[in-house]
């Protein structure tokens, strides 16, 4: 895989269409868009290794940082610091699309091994208990660790 070419792949019920790729920036950042249909939610977690910063396209996500609430709409951005606790939910029913850089480009890596790459036509649905400890046992090998609370307790 060269890495120019766009894959799309489903990460906690959210699917992620690379647009540019750490082989294309040499590794500085890579850049996703992001959908989610409603009901997501990320892990409560922290990255030792790289930074995200999220711009909302449309729809309105929630962007927990260090225990706050911020909802984000179209327009809006926020910069997720290394080493600071966040997560980020769409726990309503509608859809949002937003842009995620990683920098540098760790995350390209961790989606490629702790998601799974969709087919083409392929809608994203909840993630599965094998998607879930996949993500669990990933996570710490990119820097990546998952805090208390999730998946939420039914």
């Amino acid at each position: 895989m060269t890495g120019s070419e766009p894959k799309e792949f489903a990460l906690v019920g959210v699917a992620m269409k690379r647009l540019v790729s750490g082989e294309q920036t040499e590794g500085q950042f890579c850049l996703f868009e992001n959908r989610s249909g409603g009901q997501t939610k990320t892990p409560i977690h922290v990255h030792a290794d790289d930074d995200e910063t999220v711009y909302v396209i449309e729809g309105q996500l929630i962007a927990v940082v260090n225990g706050e609430a911020r909802t984000l709409s179209p327009g809006e951005s926020i910069f997720l610091k290394r080493g600071v606790p966040h997560q980020l939910m769409n726990p309503g029913n509608q859809p949002v699309r937003y842009i995620l850089i990683g920098t540098p480009s760790v995350f390209q890596r961790f989606l490629a091994e702790a998601g799974r790459e969709l087919q083409q036509g392929e809608m994203v649905g909840p993630p599965t208990a094998a998607d879930i400890e996949r993500l669990k046992a990933v996570a710490p090998r990119f820097g990546i660790t998952l805090l208390p609370d999730w998946p939420p307790r039914e």
